[in-house]
């Protein structure tokens, strides 16, 4: 029992060591150097699957050689910590912060190698003590990162490993309890000493800001599995807060003393522009309010009722904590705030607005630098426009403020939905004519009318101060849209001779900021994922050939690797494409990957433990089959369920990911016990592998999301389980 519980411990904190880190890049990168780093994660479990089998002949895998790893791998969590945040974080200094991140997976690769190798004949206990304690951890972590934050969390991880290596060896009881107490205090003290804190990340908003602002100091920090939020004072009235997403967007809160009419100047502002042309006294609907600042705007032009449905509960909890200096301002009689994803409200709500209005989710820097084009965003989707226009009143109207770029391919969702000549009457666009800058571009207002707009309405926008018209129809439509209206330039020409990707973005492929041509890959990202994608490639070359037992005949060995191969870049691709439909169903972030990895991780490890009673070739080719009917099935039937209930949906999502884990956590271990005799290498060997083929399948299944959709890229995981089915027989014992 101590064996499988130590097992559990590791791999518990290995994911969420992965998913700390993960939370700790995107506060101080970008968010897509945060998925590098889940590949810098899969990396190094591979790597120390090799590297045991690099070494099998010098001394038998034992578990006293499992216990010193495991031992190692709890010391090099927090040492790993202090190094990333020593430095403050810059993208030139990735090389850097991967390399030190990769210790701690290789050190734990190395333990569970070791034990595989050692207990071969009973991996399948050993899997679902794996695949247990990581579905555990992916429960874990949500909970660590709200109690304790970022940093603190990933030196609470470290206690983990070190009790597992007490549990694999007597001998290292008492190190192992001096260093857990020593983690204990530094998760202790590292509040008031900063030790372990992160210090500065000059490419991001909150530092440049903070720097520039004599005075300004972070009020709150707090964590989840998604974001981090601070709430940073000291700025000039009426700005008495703002809070930043991951260091950099940022929204503000407003001073204000909880009486409308104190906020009338608003009604002047630019972004108030939208209401001039909406219903008298309008029922709004603000979807991302964060700090409040539109919720203001919407009460001082005299909105009726604000509904302000905000996604991240953290934001409702700090505009809170400043109580009556910013007018309570989600308690106030006039406003409804809802915690919960904007699509699933809208399609979970009968009501209609008479505005439904999106502002800045995002920051100009993030945009700008490409960092958001892996962020699926189905706020912004052919089939949102669908819901929105849906719960609008006769008159009523879709705002969205967002930056000049994204002009194009709002206006391609809109002529989606709606055909280009009737998307023409019904479009309006407006820019800011102020002087931006590099942090603080002009902004824009799209705005999507219910029926065609009126020559009234129409001649009001023209009028208004401050705004240079992109669109106005029937009055100043400049090119190429007035063609594209028109009808004297097809879609496909549009799309075709636009310097970026501007063609209209689909649930399927949620990617609307990935506008760089041809693929929507910018160039600093591809680079980035060759400079991981090159080195595993060559890698796994150079252990193929290394492994391959002398005298062993090659086409049996080959299936063998092809088979392992396979396994890696299925799993992952399916586990990805599944994170964002589930996504899309939940309606929040938290849920979906605490949910999705407990029950896909759980169901394996149930699928391990009885591989021992079914056959390789029909357990992948039911994995293979039940993927692909996921692949064609979940886009249609996902938007259906989305009016249920919360506990509905996640029972849903249960039942939906549970049977295909319970498959696909058989053929890993069921392939593994046939290895170690005749041509095939010991386990540690298969081991790696599978850990390198994840890295190369997770690239693989992103950039195809992003080019082809998820669909594609799920049917390409099912392809590679009917690929690992076909080479099964040569793993097959006579």
């Amino acid at each position: 029992m101590a064996l499988y519980l130590g097992i559990f411990l590791v791999t518990l904190s290995g994911l969420m060591f992965e998913i700390g880190l993960t939370r700790i890049f995107s506060a101080t990168i970008w968010y897509h150097f945060a998925f590098v780093a889940i590949s810098v994660a899969l990396l190094g479990w591979g790597l120390g699957g090799f590297a045991v089998h690099l070494l099998r002949g010098r001394r038998e895998p034992s578990r006293e050689q499992a216990a010193l790893f495991a031992f190692l791998y709890g010391l090099s969590i927090p040492l790993a910590l202090w190094l990333i945040v020593r430095l403050p974080f810059l993208p030139d200094r990735l090389a850097f912060y991967f390399a030190v991140s990769l210790v701690p997976f290789f050190l734990a690769g190395v333990a569970l190698s070791l034990l595989f190798a050692a207990l071969q004949q009973d991996a399948a206990r050993l899997y679902f003590a794996d695949l247990v304690g990581a579905s555990l951890g992916a429960l874990a972590v949500t909970f660590l990162l709200s109690w304790l934050g970022g940093e603190n969390a990933v030196l609470a991880v470290a206690v983990a490993p070190l009790v597992a290596s007490a549990l694999f060896s007597k001998r290292l009881r008492v190190p192992a309890a001096v260093a857990v107490a020593l983690v204990l205090v530094a998760v202790g003290v590292n509040e008031r000493t900063g030790l372990f804190r992160i210090r500065s990340a000059p490419t991001k908003g909150l530092y440049r800001q903070m720097a520039a602002t004599p005075g300004a100091r972070i009020a709150l920090t707090g964590w989840n599995a998604y974001s981090r939020i601070d709430a940073v004072t000291g700025f000039q009235p009426p700005y008495l807060a703002r809070l930043y997403i991951d260091s950099d967007a940022w929204t503000n809160i407003l001073a204000w003393d909880g009486q409308v009419a104190s906020v009338a100047s608003m009604r002047s502002w630019y972004r108030a522009l939208p209401f001039k042309v909406a219903p008298e006294r309008p029922k709004t609907l603000i979807i991302g309010p964060g700090g409040g600042s539109d919720v203001l705007v919407a009460l001082a032009a005299g909105s009726e009722k604000v509904t302000a449905v905000e996604m991240n509960p953290l934001m409702l909890r700090f505009v809170r904590e400043f109580g009556a200096r910013a007018g309570n301002l989600y308690d106030h009689p006039q406003v409804e705030a809802i915690l919960s994803e904007g699509r699933t409200f809208i399609r979970r709500s009968d009501r209609r607005f008479d505005v439904i209005l999106m502002g800045f989710v995002d920051s100009w820097a993030a945009v700008a630098s490409g960092g958001l084009s892996l962020s699926e965003n189905h706020l912004y989707t052919v089939e949102a426009f669908e819901a929105y226009l849906d719960h609008l009143t006769p008159d009523g109207e879709l705002v969205i403020l967002r930056w000049d770029v994204d002009v194009p391919r709002l206006v391609s969702n809109a002529v989606a939905l709606l055909g280009a000549e009737e998307a023409g009457r019904r479009v309006a666009v407006l820019l800011e004519t102020r002087e931006g800058n590099r942090e603080d571009p002009p902004q824009m207002i799209f705005m999507l009318k219910q029926r065609a707009w009126s020559a009234e309405e129409t001649e009001r926008m023209a009028a208004w101060p401050g705004v240079q018209p992109v669109i106005v129809p029937g009055r100043h439509v400049e090119e190429p849209y007035a063609s594209l209206f028109s009808g004297r330039t097809s879609v496909a020409d549009y799309v075709a001779h636009a310097n970026a990707r501007v063609d209209a973005v689909y649930d399927d492929r949620p990617f609307f900021f990935a506008r760089a041509k041809p693929w929507g890959l910018p160039k600093a990202m591809r680079q980035a994922f060759l400079r991981i994608l090159v080195p595993v490639l060559a890698l796994s070359v150079l252990f193929l050939f290394v492994g391959k037992p002398k005298g062993a005949a090659v086409g049996p060995y080959a299936a063998s690797v092809l088979y392992f191969a396979s396994l890696g870049i299925g799993f992952i691709a399916v586990e990805l494409t599944l994170l964002q439909h589930l996504t899309l169903l939940l309606g929040h972030p938290i849920f979906t990957l605490s949910i999705l990895l407990f029950t896909l991780l759980a169901a394996g490890g149930v699928g391990s433990y009885a591989s021992a009673r079914f056959s390789l070739l029909p357990v992948c080719l039911a994995s293979a089959a039940m993927a692909a009917l996921y692949a064609l099935a979940l886009p249609r039937i996902v938007p259906l369920l989305l009016p249920l209930p919360l506990a509905g949906r996640i029972a849903i999502a249960i039942l939906v990911v549970a049977p295909l884990g319970f498959l696909m956590g058989m053929p890993f271990p069921k392939g593994l016990r046939a290895t170690g005799q005749g041509p095939f290498p010991p386990p540690p060997l298969y081991w790696g592998l599978n850990g390198l083929f994840s890295v190369i399948g997770s690239m693989a299944t992103m950039a195809t999301a992003v080019i082809l959709g998820f669909t594609w890229a799920m049917l390409g995981g099912a392809a590679f389980y009917l690929i690992a089915a076909a080479s099964s027989r040569a793993l097959v014992r006579p």
